[in-house]
Order: C-alpha cells, then structure tokens, then sequence
C-alpha cells in the first residue's frame, strides 16, 4: 500500500456497525458513512497484517436504549461461527440475548463484546461437562456466562 486510505461500509457492500482490528477487539470504534475506518499506509504494508472486522450493534428495549455488539470468540481468524455458535435468540420484550455456545467439554472459550456497561470485553466461558453447551447471557447491565 502506497497511501492512505479510508473505507466506510457503502464502499465494501457492508452494513454499519462497529469495527476492530483482530489484535485488539478493546478498541472498538463506529463504522457508519459519517465514520469510516482510516487505513494507514506506514502500518498497512508489505510486511505486516491488517485485518478489521465489523459487528452489526444491536439495541435494547431499556431506558437507555442500550447497543451492544457480539464481536466474536477472541484469539480466532474467524470470530463467528458456526460450528461453535449454536443460536442467538433475542426475548420479546427486547431486553436480554441469549448466545447458546458449543464445544469440548470444560473447554473455555472467550468472547469479546462491545457493551458500555463492561470495562473489559472479554468474557471467559467454560462449556458444560454434561452436555457441551454454555450460554452467554447479554442484558442491559452486562454479559455473563451461563
């Protein structure tokens, strides 16, 4: 890469959300057409790997109208899957998402999230001894592990 460059979600057929570079999903920033992603040329090169990936944000039915974003299983190429996301179902009222997860049983799994009620976006998982299953559990106050 020569230049500089900057590339909002019409430019790539892609839809708005929030961005992050793979190496740091704690950095997470709007991707709309008022704020697109600014590639630099000196960090973009031959040499190196620059990755972004982009979550739809959802929003809750609370007072605060709460957007968060399931940014994907940390540490991964692909963050969303699914041979480990099992479903995503929403309640009707709005207010609290339910991630069904698989895996190796007692394995632990992390998943990053852009939510403005944690300081940290990693929540660590452990899958069930019984039946290889977890459920992340998303509400307006947080994302727990079930």
């Amino acid at each position: 890469m020569k230049q500089d460059y900057s590339v909002n979600p019409s430019m790539i057929g892609g839809q708005s959300g929030v961005i992050w570079s793979y190496d740091d999903p704690t950095i997470v920033s709007s991707f709309d057409e008022n704020h697109s992603l600014h590639i630099s040329a000196t960090k973009c090169n031959d040499s190196s790997i620059c990755l972004w990936y982009v979550s739809p944000l959802w929003e809750f039915n609370d007072s605060k109208k709460t957007k968060y974003a399931l940014l994907g299983e940390w540490n991964k190429w692909t963050p969303v899957s699914q041979q480990r996301i099992e479903s995503i179902v929403t309640n009707p009222e709005k207010t609290q998402t339910t991630i069904s997860i698989q895996g190796e049983r007692r394995e632990t799994v992390e998943f990053a999230f852009y939510h403005p009620a944690i300081p940290t976006a990693i929540v660590s998982c452990e899958i069930s001894p019984g039946n290889a299953e977890a459920e992340l559990l998303i509400s307006e106050s947080g994302v727990y592990c079930n």
